[in-house]
């Protein structure tokens, strides 16, 4: 089996080093051969000369189980960043890996006993069942990030859950959370000839474009399953860093949004008023916080987090929600910009 490794980058020089040598740790089953693609969005920190450091000790243990390396050097999006990747490769499954992310030992060796295993199934992702959030400079806005992750780990799996039923209304059988478990691309196994077959992905997309692939999955008869291992990631080390995230986060989705609801002419303005925001009033936005008081309490006691990091979580839900209502307020500002991109492309 020829298994492809999709790595993506841009100055990420403080954990590339790790996503590496948690390659390095794995152990490869002597009938696995691998790849790895790199594809860089111009980094201009000393990423690449980190990456060509550690892929020589990754050639040097992985003599006969290394097949080639490429790395690529693009100013886009992530969505055509992956299409890159998808290009290049030529193993039968691809794995996608971020620059922060660190694998657990067995990561690649239990995927590939469940590729074996379901290779008659249709499944065309395989996902990891745990996904840990780890601070690396281990500095306060980290911890807060974590702490605040832990408390409010349901948020994205309602807000995809949301999205998926609409965009999926005619499609659906079964209940979204059997079809659709959230994961992200991030530490993902996806079948190659799948993806090609649904498109690959949206090269317009500068988030959400995980979940744009996985819809069309689904809507063309694909399946997702997980395998027993773990994927840990560091989590953002400041508030700043943490806002844009959230930000470019639901600008991408409004965007996917309006991609895939184009023939409907839904606006994005609708969208927003609808399902795929819950537009909460004072009243529900001050049960979320005492819900969040009381989940932070309850931590406190099992040491999950401290009573301070449990203190500032009802101020990081606020926060967080304006990085999304800014990302609102982008998508808005592009919708006449790509429709009449979509436009184009339908007349063309």
């Amino acid at each position: 089996m020829l298994l492809t490794i999709a790595l993506l980058t841009k100055n990420s020089e403080d954990t590339v080093r790790f996503a590496l040598r948690s390659i390095y740790r794995q152990k490869i089953p002597d009938n696995v051969t691998f790849e790895l693609i790199v594809v860089d969005g111009y980094s201009k920190d000393n990423t690449l000369k980190i990456v060509a450091k550690e892929i020589q000790k990754l050639k040097e243990k992985f003599q006969n189980q290394f097949v080639r390396h490429i790395i690529l050097q693009e100013r886009v999006g992530i969505g055509y960043a992956r299409n890159l990747a998808l290009k290049e490769a030529q193993g039968d499954w691809i794995f996608w890996v971020d620059s922060d992310n660190v694998l657990a030992q067995d990561y690649i060796l239990k995927a590939v006993k469940e590729i074996g295993k379901i290779s008659h199934e249709n499944i065309a992702v395989l996902y990891p069942q745990r996904v840990i959030s780890d601070p690396r400079k281990r500095n306060f806005a980290s911890k807060l990030i974590v702490c605040y992750g832990k408390v409010l780990a349901y948020q994205s799996n309602s807000k995809l859950f949301t999205i998926a039923k609409r965009l999926l209304s005619k499609q659906l059988k079964d209940p979204i959370q059997k079809m659709l478990p959230y994961t992200a691309m991030q530490g993902t196994f996806c079948n190659v000839e799948a993806l090609r077959k649904v498109g690959g992905f949206n090269p317009y997309l500068i988030a959400a474009e995980d979940i744009d692939v996985f819809l069309k999955l689904i809507s063309n008869g694909y399946k997702m399953s997980s395998f027993n291992s773990t994927l840990y990631y560091f989590a953002r080390d400041s508030l700043r860093a943490w806002f844009r995230q959230a930000m470019i986060w639901e600008y991408g989705k409004i965007v996917m949004y309006l991609f895939n609801t184009y023939d409907n002419k839904c606006s994005t303005l609708r969208m927003i008023r609808t399902q795929y925001t819950l537009n909460t009033s004072k009243i529900t936005e001050f049960f979320i916080t005492l819900i969040i008081n009381s989940v932070a309490i309850l931590m406190t006691k099992v040491r999950a987090c401290t009573p301070l990091e449990a203190l500032f979580s009802p101020l990081l839900y606020f926060y967080r929600r304006v990085g999304y209502s800014v990302g609102r307020l982008y998508g808005l500002q592009q919708e006449r910009f790509l429709r009449k991109l979509l436009r184009r492309g339908v007349d063309n």
